[in-house]
């Protein structure tokens, strides 16, 4: 229950921190000055726990520089992506492709089971994934983009899940990860990185830290459900953030369409059925 619980809340900080980059003027450079800051503050998480008993080994910490890798990929793809198209429907492309990304490698790697609700669930999302591609005002490349950032999402999904089976600190690990995917962004973007991530902070330094804030607690609030829960439920569970991305999207001028609308419900309907299907 505790990690169910966990899991949802998340779904929502998820949601509320890709909509609070999404109203930045430059959503790609925010992004990163987001990430920078969530990494701080998962520090800081790390140490209290450290201190309190926890351990980090030198697999977890390989592991947890693979997910840093990975997450890099993941947070240029999202912010180039909700460049390109609304909060919606990218949102929605690129969590429900993830999420039929993740079972099927859940069931083979992991032995999740695979049921009839489950395969129904999974059925379902992918129409949503259509109705949401179709939306208007869509562009093939948001659509790109947010395929892309599927990927990375499921990749770095298995990397944090193989290093939470060690036992290590779901916060040094988080932590860890933060820190490749903040050095892979300054190294591989150059002086163009440095200078969207300096304006980004200086444009609006206390909602960086604010939108930081929340997603340090959503990424760890997920690290904690992971450890505890299957792959494939824990990541299909959150997926019901799509439907709070689509409220959002209100709240920032990105109207959601009716393919949208529909678009995020089946997503939603087919993510609980698949929850349920474990």
């Amino acid at each position: 229950m505790t990690s169910y619980a966990l899991v949802l809340v998340s779904a929502f900080l998820h949601a509320a921190w890709n909509a609070l980059v999404k109203r930045s003027p430059d959503p790609g450079a925010a992004i990163h000055a987001v990430v920078a800051a969530a990494g701080v503050l998962a520090a800081a998480v790390a140490v209290v726990e450290l201190s309190l008993g926890g351990t980090i080994t030198a697999r977890a910490a390989l592991l947890g520089g693979l997910a840093g890798a990975l997450e890099a990929g993941y947070f240029e793809a999202l912010g180039r992506a909700l460049t390109a198209g609304p909060l919606g429907p990218v949102y929605t492309i690129s969590r429900g492709s993830a999420a039929i990304l993740v079972w099927p490698i859940s069931i083979v790697a992991l032995g999740e089971r695979l049921t009839v609700a489950a395969a129904a669930g999974s059925a379902i999302v992918l129409a949503g994934l259509a109705a949401s591609s179709l939306e208007r005002g869509t562009s093939r490349t948001a659509v790109m983009w947010a395929m892309a950032t599927a990927g990375f999402i499921a990749g770095y999904h298995f990397a944090y899940k193989a290093a939470l089976l060690t036992g290590s600190s779901p916060a040094a690990i988080f932590t860890i990860s933060m820190a490749v995917a903040a050095g892979f962004g300054a190294v591989l973007g150059g002086a163009g990185y440095r200078r969207g991530f300096a304006a980004a902070v200086r444009a609006a330094p206390l909602a960086t830290l604010g939108a930081g804030a929340i997603a340090a607690a959503a990424f760890l609030m997920f690290m904690y459900a992971l450890h505890h829960g299957g792959a494939g439920y824990v990541f299909t569970l959150r997926n019901t953030s799509v439907l709070w991305a689509t409220a959002l999207a209100f709240t920032i001028g990105d109207r959601p369409g009716p393919r949208q609308l529909a678009g995020a419900a089946l997503v939603f309907a087919g993510a609980v059925l698949m929850g349920l299907g474990r």
